[in-house]
C-alpha cells in the first residue's frame, strides 16, 4: 500500500513510525512533517486539499491518514472522497463531533450517553440566567476548535462570569463565539481511542492523558504533557467501558455514521459511574505516542481492514506492562513558547536511555535542531524500568528551555512515596 500521512506534530511522528514496519507498506508520502520525521517518508507539498487530493491520484496513494483535527473539520476527507481514495478520518459532517461542543452534547443527549449536564451560550445577556443554573466549579467549553486549551474549570461565580465575557467576545476568536457550560464531574479520567468502520467499534487499551501544565495537575490546560497505557482499572470499571463501547457503536450505527475513522472518548468515572466528556475524531496526541508504541499488531493491516469493513475480525494484540510518555514543551508554553533553542544531544539519550523520541515542535536551522512550538518532543519508553529511563533522558536532555512534568504515570519514581511500596514494582521499576 502507499500512504499519506497528514500533519506536523508527534502524534503524525508516531503514526509514521508504526506504519513504517508494516509488511503491507510499498511507500509512505507525508504532508507537513516537521523537521523532526520528513525523512520517514516523500514529501508532498501542496496548497489546499484538493491539489493534495490530485497528488494524490496522480501517485497512486492508497490511504490518506488524517493526524490533526482542524483539516478534518476543514473537509480534507470530503477531496480525498471525491477522488475515490479511502481515509482513517470523517468528512466534514461527522467531524463536527470534535468540532462543535454542542454537536457532540446534543449527539449525546439522542443516544442517552451519559454526559455533564450543560446548557449552551451565545449572548452576553444570558450570562447571569445561565450561571445560575449551576454550582462552582462550573466548566466553560469554547464550542470549536482551541487546540487544546479551550477549556476553563471557574472555582468562583465571578471568574466564570469574567472567562465566560472572555470567552464570548473571541478569546479563542470564533471557535469560543457560542459556549458551552458545564457542570463539573469529578473522579479519575480515561482516554479511550476506538476505531469505526460504519460497522464495528473496535476499541484501543485505555489511556491516560495529563492536560494540565504542572504537576498535581496545576497550572494552565494544555495539549496534553504527557500519558500513559494501560490503566489498571477494577473489574466493574472495565465492564462499565465494555457497555460504553457497545453503547457508543449502537449510536453511531442508528445515526447511520458513513465513515472510518477513529473516535477518542474523554471519559470519566464518577461516583455516579462513566460519562461522557468529550469527543475527538484523530487519534489523540500525547495518547498515540505510547498506545502505538505498545501496540503489537500491524496497524497498517488494522487500518485496510478497517477500510474494507472488517474491524470484526481484528483482535489487537498488546506488549505487556505499561508504556509512558512525558512531553518536553517550551518555556513559556502554552501562552508564548520560546521559539529557537537548540537541541543538541538527541542521538546520545536515544543511545543511553533505550527511550524513542517523536518530534513536534522542531525546525531545522543551519544543520541545528531547534524548538519551533510549544510541544517540542515527546520521550516514550515501554517495559519494567521505562519511567525511569524517560525522566533520566529528559534529565540529560541538552535543551536549555525545556519543562517538563515528573509525575507521569501511575506511580511515582521515588520507592519512599510508592503508592505500593512494595520494593518492587512493575510500573517504576524499582
Amino acid at each position: 500500500m502507499k500512504v499519506l500521512i497528514y500533519g506536523s506534530g508527534a502524534r503524525e511522528h508516531a503514526l509514521a513510525w508504526k506504519i513504517n514496519q508494516s509488511s503491507l507498506l510499498e511507500k509512505l508520502y507525508l504532508c507537513k512533517p516537521n523537521d523532526g520525521f520528513a525523512d520517514l517518508g516523500e514529501v508532498i507539498e501542496a496548497t489546499g486539499f484538493e491539489q493534495l487530493a490530485s497528488i494524490s491520484k496522480e501517485k497512486n496513494i492508497d490511504l490518506l491518514v488524517a493526524g490533526p483535527e482542524e483539516p478534518l473539520v476543514n473537509g480534507i476527507v470530503d477531496e480525498f472522497r471525491k477522488v475515490g481514495i479511502p481515509a482513517i478520518g470523517p468528512a466534514k459532517d461527522w467531524a463536527m463531533l470534535e468540532g462543535s461542543k454542542a454537536f457532540a452534547k446534543e449527539f449525546m443527549q439522542r443516544n442517552n450517553i451519559p454526559t455533564a449536564s450543560y446548557e449552551v451560550i451565545s449572548d452576553e445577556k444570558d450570562l447571569y440566567n445561565v450561571l445560575e443554573k449551576f454550582n462552582v466549579p462550573i466548566v466553560l467549553k469554547a464550542d470549536g476548535l482551541a487546540a487544546g486549551k479551550g477549556v476553563h474549570i471557574a472555582n468562583t461565580r465571578p471568574d466564570a462570569e469574567q472567562t465566560l465575557i472572555e470567552f464570548l467576545k473571541g478569546r479563542f476568536n470564533k471557535a469560543s463565539k457560542r459556549v458551552v457550560v458545564e457542570e463539573f464531574l469529578e473522579g479519575p479520567e480515561l482516554s479511550l481511542i476506538t476505531l469505526w468502520d460504519g460497522n464495528t467499534l473496535l476499541p484501543f487499551i485505555p489511556a491516560r492523558d495529563y492536560k494540565k501544565l504542572e504537576e498535581g495537575n496545576k497550572g494552565p490546560n494544555t495539549g496534553g504533557m504527557g500519558s500513559y497505557c494501560p490503566v489498571s482499572l477494577e473489574l466493574n470499571e472495565y465492564e462499565e467501558l465494555e457497555l460504553y463501547v457497545k453503547k457508543l457503536e449502537t449510536a453511531l450505527k442508528n445515526e447511520k455514521a458513513d465513515f472510518v475513522g477513529v473516535i477518542y472518548s474523554g471519559l470519566i468515572m464518577t461516583k455516579e459511574g462513566l460519562k461522557v466528556l468529550e469527543y475527538n475524531m484523530r487519534f489523540g496526541d500525547p495518547e498515540t505516542q505510547p498506545l502505538l508504541m505498545h501496540l503489537d499488531s500491524d496497524l497498517l493491516e488494522v487500518f485496510k481492514m478497517a477500510v474494507n469493513k472488517e474491524l470484526d475480525k481484528v483482535e489487537l494484540k498488546w506488549k505487556p506492562g505499561q508504556t509512558f510518555c512525558v512531553v518536553a514543551a517550551a518555556q513559556g508554553y502554552p501562552v508564548s513558547p520560546k521559539k529557537g533553542g537548540e537541541i543538541k544531544n538527541i542521538d546520545q539519550i536515544i543511545s543511553d536511555h533505550g527511550v524513542t523520541v517523536f518530534f513536534a515542535g522542531v525546525k531545522k536551522q543551519d544543520g541545528k535542531l531547534t524548538a519551533d512550538g510549544g510541544r517540542v518532543l515527546s520521550v516514550c519508553q515501554t517495559g519494567v524500568y521505562a519511567q525511569k529511563y524517560i525522566y533520566d533522558a529528559l534529565q540529560k536532555l541538552n535543551f536549555c528551555d525545556k519543562i517538563y512534568r515528573k509525575d507521569i504515570g501511575e506511580v511515582s519514581l521515588s520507592k519512599e512515596v510508592c503508592k505500593k511500596n512494595e520494593g518492587c514494582c512493575d510500573s517504576c521499576g524499582f
